[in-house]
């Protein structure tokens, strides 16, 4: 027998073992197994759809994919109406797994964004032909090397070999692994840009894991931003905190998928102690387990303490060294508003820790509330694009001033533009859910009582609304010890899913 008549009968033998495993996991056997050859060396959702039948439309109808392009941030400043939405996507489409909006840019939904699993997706290779202009062949450059350093993945069994051109028919290139839930460095790709807003060090493991007792002990992002389903019919919405920040979705968006720390999965049934135990009804596990954040230099940027847009560029401050975050009350609830917490008046809040970020911008000075109360108001009002803030720069020294801002004349017609315009500096509430810490592990240690109550209290009572400490000295006298309902688990390395 020759050497092709030998490779033949090798890769009929690997099919018909991988048609088996198809077959025990509900798969149409040859025709699932015949969707996967990828002759073109593309991944799209025409071939990714061949097996995970009705993934596309479930995907597409995802938060993460059905963005609102026009909703404005403080941090980016980013007017839709003058700058248009071509650069909307070269600016922020590398953040985007595609479809959606950017559909008709010809960027589709990139799969292997979130769900390749051997480190062989090229992020930078994709962003930078975004950003380019390059849309239509954006995901293409993330994957464009990957048949080099193929392996084999038994339940997929992909063909990809968009770099070489074989004289076999039959010769199959097997693809990586493109099974299981995203990992934490598929999710760090695009949630690096969190990093100067939660202060997380997730791009990169090792530091994430000496900051936060979750990422030590091997836990991934989606066992707590839940989402339901395996491999063929599965729910793209992936579970989501109501954070401060969050744009207003629909509530169909969440489905109630975000576990919280006492889930039957994670840590239901443990006690503190009956005095601590009693303070769960308004106070957030995470304001006694985040003590501290990380500051300085981290992977993947710096953590924010300002910035301002007041010249037309962002400038920034960031802190230095690792700092408390801000208590203060929150129900969850959330709007097309600026980052904002409750009082403690307001129905169902929780004590709550954030990572509080001063911004300035300009504002047109339309709306009666900004213009009465421009520092405190909630609103986002009726920003200037920063084109018009820079070109306001009458005598160019750099520096734009309230008189250049509302005697600002764009069209020459005598008339000024922003006759009430006003220079905005907002204290604004990112909540902070990670960098959470044990007795043992993390940046800091958990808060005590003694921490929030007596002389050396660390808490600021009276930013909660109360006019003194409400527990007092003899609550600073109190112990906590910790009760755990069953053994703790045993820590574990996991490899990808097959």
């Amino acid at each position: 027998m020759n050497r092709l008549n030998l490779l033949v009968s090798g890769v009929a033998v690997l099919l018909l073992v991988a048609a088996g495993a198809y077959s025990s996991l509900g798969y149409s056997g040859n025709d699932a197994i015949a969707s996967h050859y990828m002759t073109k060396g593309e991944w799209s959702d025409t071939v990714c759809g061949g097996c995970h039948f009705d993934v596309y439309e479930n995907v597409n109808n995802s938060y993460h994919v059905q963005v609102d392009m026009n909703r404005w941030s403080p941090l980016t400043n980013f007017d839709l109406e003058t700058s248009g939405e071509e650069e909307w996507v070269k600016k922020f489409g590398m953040y985007h797994p595609g479809g959606g909006p950017l559909a008709k840019y010809g960027i589709g939904i990139d799969c292997m964004i979130c769900h390749e699993q051997y480190g062989l997706y090229d992020f930078d290779a994709r962003a930078e032909a975004i950003e380019n202009g390059d849309f239509a062949n954006a995901n293409n450059a993330a994957m464009a090397n990957s048949s080099a350093t193929a392996k084999t993945d038994p339940l997929h069994l992909f063909v990809y070999n968009a770099n070489v051109l074989t004289p076999y028919p039959l010769l199959i290139v097997f693809h990586d692994a493109v099974n299981g839930a995203p990992r934490e460095s598929s999710c760090a790709r695009c949630h690096i840009s969190d990093v100067e807003t939660r202060a997380v060090k997730w791009e990169d493991e090792e530091a994430y894991a000496e900051s936060d007792v979750h990422a030590a002990n091997g836990v991934e992002c989606t066992e707590c931003h839940h989402t339901e389903g395996f491999i063929i019919t599965s729910d793209h919405q992936i579970g989501r905190g109501n954070t401060s920040d969050s744009p207003d979705l629909p509530d169909s968006h969440f489905d109630d998928t975000m576990r919280s720390c006492d889930d039957a999965e994670c840590h239901a049934g443990i006690s503190h102690g009956p005095f601590a135990d009693s303070h769960m009804e308004f106070l957030a596990c995470e304001a006694c387990h985040i003590p501290k954040l990380p500051g300085g230099d981290l992977p993947g940027g710096n953590v924010l303490e300002s910035f301002s847009w007041q010249n037309g560029e962002r400038e920034d401050v960031y802190r230095d060294a690792d700092f408390q975050p801000v208590l203060a009350w929150y129900n969850g609830n959330f709007g097309d508003v600026l980052p904002n917490v409750d009082t403690r008046n307001d129905t169902d809040v929780m004590v709550t820790p954030f990572n509080n970020i001063t911004g300035t911008w300009w504002d047109a000075g339309t709306d009666p509330e900004v213009l009465a109360n421009p520092n405190t108001s909630i609103s986002t009002g009726d920003p200037i694009p920063v084109q018009y803030v820079k070109a306001a720069d009458a005598n160019g020294d750099g520096e734009v001033t309230v008189d250049e801002m509302q005697a600002y004349d764009a069209n020459g017609d005598g008339q000024a533009d922003y006759p009430n315009a006003v220079l905005r500096s907002v204290v604004l509430y990112y909540q902070v859910a990670h960098s959470i810490v044990s007795s043992d592990l993390g940046i800091a240690d958990p808060y005590t009582c003694r921490d929030c109550h007596g002389n050396e209290s660390v808490i600021d009572w009276a930013s909660l609304g109360y006019v003194e400490d409400p527990g007092g000295e003899s609550s600073a006298a109190k112990s906590i010890s910790i009760t755990y309902p069953r053994p703790k688990p045993v820590e574990v390395e996991t490899e990808p899913a097959l």
